[in-house]
């Protein structure tokens, strides 16, 4: 007789614990845990769209910037020009100089580079650029 009791006793702990655990007690809950995850809408609304692309790739567009003559440091007259006009006795007055020239032509977009030690650098073809050497030291300038 005490062994049923506790077995009820049991039961009736459990099933209220767990409601819908025998499919009574209403709620239409399927048991203890996590709900299921709901159901996939059926128009596939709502979703992740992925982003469209062109059907072909774009080229770049070569602009034409090329050395004149001869001279492989230059491929702009106008910036060799500048740079020649506004070259200082020391590196840092000529960069500084330089580019006050270009701001004054609101030529805004370039780096300007001043040093008496030579260096390697590599540049894009369709890149307007210019370098040149006076008073001991070479100056650069790049656009950007």
């Amino acid at each position: 007789m005490q062994s049923s009791l506790l077995i009820l006793l049991a039961l009736v702990s459990i099933t209220a614990a767990c409601p819908g655990l025998f499919g009574m007690m209403g709620g239409g809950g399927g048991g203890c845990g996590c709900r299921p995850p709901p159901p996939p809408s059926p128009c596939g609304c709502g979703g992740r769209k992925k982003r469209s692309l062109p059907d072909k790739p774009t080229t770049m567009e070569f602009f034409g910037i090329a050395a004149s003559d001869d001279d492989v440091m230059c491929n702009t007259p106008e910036l060799k020009k500048i740079i020649l006009e506004n070259i200082q006795a020391s590196a840092p007055d000529s960069s500084k100089a330089i580019n006050g020239a270009l701001e004054a032509k609101e030529l805004i977009r370039f780096t300007v580079v001043c040093s008496e030690n030579p260096f390697v650098f590599t540049i894009r073809a369709d890149t307007a650029y210019c370098g040149a050497k006076k008073n001991g030291h070479t100056c650069n300038i790049f656009s950007m």
